[in-house]
């Protein structure tokens, strides 16, 4: 029997984790989406805007109903977690999906929340917190952490040992160093080389990543 997945946000992301589902061999039906910027009965590619983000609640009383965050482009990934914070519900509500057609470790750890989408390669001893989205193609190397809330855009790639902070974003094409730390609700952006830490809350860009803007 398939169980109920509502999508938080109508975003690109939303239309990630369709695909995503879509992967997977039937455990899953997306029964429709929150969105504080659409109205309920609003349709998105076919399937109902169910309310507001804060109508999860009320959809949780159904027990088999599972939920994904798709909340988190450059502009809105630092809000990840208070997004879900926000919702009221317990971590064990929300679902776990890795598209058929991801390579994960048997050796790394998701947390819940957390989306890996095709193409993407997740390896050994890699710690993966909860509600991170790692986009189609993106490369995490062995023994990186991931923090809760982390954003790892499309074709992104991280090598060994890197240490993602909670809500940071990881531009697509970005290309870090082993061993580099990314701080809290650091932006990374787009084609950005990382060869040092970044500092919490900066937004880095460029070959070498320069600071173009420190965080608060």
């Amino acid at each position: 029997m398939q169980r109920p997945l509502i999508i938080l946000g109508t975003g690109g992301n939303a239309l990630d984790i369709l695909d995503l589902v879509e992967s997977l061999p039937g455990p899953w039906r997306v029964a429709g989406f929150l969105d504080d910027a659409r109205p309920e009965g609003d349709h998105i590619v076919g399937l109902p805007v169910l309310g507001r983000l804060g109508a999860a609640r009320r959809l949780a009383e159904n027990p088999e109903a599972a939920f994904l965050n798709a909340i988190g482009s450059e502009a809105s990934h630092r809000e990840r977690l208070a997004i879900v914070a926000g919702t009221g519900l317990d971590p064990t509500r929300f679902a776990t999906l890795v598209h058929a057609r991801a390579a994960v470790s048997s050796r790394a750890v998701l947390g819940p929340g957390t989306c890996i989408h095709a193409g993407a390669s997740v390896a050994g001893r890699v710690v993966v917190g909860a509600h991170v989205a790692i986009g189609p193609g993106a490369i995490v190397g062995h023994d990186t952490v991931i923090e809760d809330g982390a954003v790892l855009a499309p074709g992104c790639v991280v090598s060994g040992f890197a240490r993602l902070g909670r809500s940071c974003y990881v531009g697509a094409g970005s290309a870090l160093r082993q061993r580099v730390a990314i701080g809290d609700r650091a932006l990374v952006g787009l084609g950005t080389v990382v060869l040092r830490d970044v500092p919490a809350g900066a937004t880095v860009v460029g070959n070498p990543a320069r600071i173009l803007r420190r965080g608060a």
